[in-house]
């Protein structure tokens, strides 16, 4: 029970039969699961309860192995963390030249160590993890101040090694939506990753946001949710916005999720919009639901980040990187 608009509290609590930590501040509670690559699982506005983290109702949690399928065994809603690739790929370079990167990398399946601070104003829960086949140290902080309705996430990665370590990386939030929700990006452009049965056309085709013709020259208006039925999904990933943000507004509640990011730092942008399109699982019903993704470097495999687009991110020998994204709810 929230004791006051103004105090946070930090509790233990067993999520789906996982250790978890959960983290509330009176407008916002937030679940992290750190067995689980430090997921989101749960991220609630409190004055209007609305849940943001979308859930797959196909699939239970289950602890990893690694090099597993993401999208056939372990895709199950929240607020993952994609590094050192966001597709299977093989690492392009260095003394791990031709390594595999499992899919959406990493992290995401591996356990997190965490640590938790709450003075009753503030709280932190800061966690990590290190790579298997690659030398790195992945960490990841989550802060609330009491009454204040947002979440500040802070990055900081390490290398290891003496070489220098290319990477891209990708937050990877799906909300839980409905029609008629709108996306607020503020781009001109957009480049499509891939796309259920290729409709908006193969890896690499630019295309204007937020209309957008499929192969057959309908236009869509991919920054409204349509209706359940639609059966589109695509993938699209571009130049992040200027102007630090992009939103997801929930028109009939009044309710909106604004990540807010330096450009300078958190560089690229994902977006995976699928709406009835796509499931990873065979047999499943498509999914509908939409990702946000604040990110860095070109979208999703890291060897074409390095070797074609040339748009990644490089750890130094020995060195570091940080970042940091602040979702805020209204």
């Amino acid at each position: 029970m929230v004791r006051s608009a103004a105090s946070c509290r930090l509790e233990k609590i067993t999520w789906r039969g996982f250790d978890a930590v959960m983290l509330e501040n009176g407008m916002l509670r937030c679940t992290v699961v750190p067995a689980l690559g430090g997921k989101i699982a749960s991220l609630v506005h409190l004055p209007t309860m609305r849940e943001w983290m979308w859930r797959n109702p196909a699939l239970e949690p289950k602890v990893p192995d690694y090099g597993a399928s993401y999208v056939a065994a372990h895709d199950l809603g929240g607020f993952d963390e994609c590094f050192p690739s966001v597709a299977a790929t093989r690492f392009p370079g260095g003394p791990w030249d031709g390594t595999e990167i499992p899919d959406h990398g990493e992290v995401w399946s591996l356990p997190w160590k965490a640590d938790t601070h709450c003075d009753g104003s503030q709280i932190e829960v800061r966690l990590h993890t290190h790579g298997v086949r690659f030398p790195y140290r992945f960490e990841r902080s989550l802060w609330m101040v009491g009454g204040e309705p947002s979440l500040r996430l802070t990055y900081n990665v390490v290398n290891l090694s003496p070489y220098p370590f290319p990477f891209i990386w990708s937050s990877h939030p799906v909300f839980n939506i409905t029609p008629g929700m709108k996306v607020i990006l503020p781009s001109r452009e957009m480049m499509v990753y891939g796309s259920a049965q290729d409709r908006f056309g193969r890896l690499g085709r630019s295309v204007p946001w937020p209309l957008v013709n499929d192969v057959d020259g309908r236009q869509w208006d991919l920054s409204v949710v349509p209706d359940t039925a639609t059966g589109l999904a695509v993938k699209l990933w571009g130049k992040a916005p200027n102007l630090g943000y992009v939103a997801l507004q929930d028109i009939f509640l009044g309710s909106e999720l604004r990540m807010q990011f330096d450009p300078t730092e958190v560089t690229h942008m994902g977006l995976w919009l699928n709406f009835g399109g796509w499931s990873g699982v065979p047999g499943v019903s498509p999914y509908f639901n939409l990702a946000i993704e604040p990110c860095i470097g070109a979208q999703d495999d890291l060897a074409l980040a390095v070797r074609h687009y040339r748009e990644y991110a490089m750890l130094p020998p020995q060195g570091r990187k940080a970042w940091q994204l602040e979702l805020k709810l209204s």
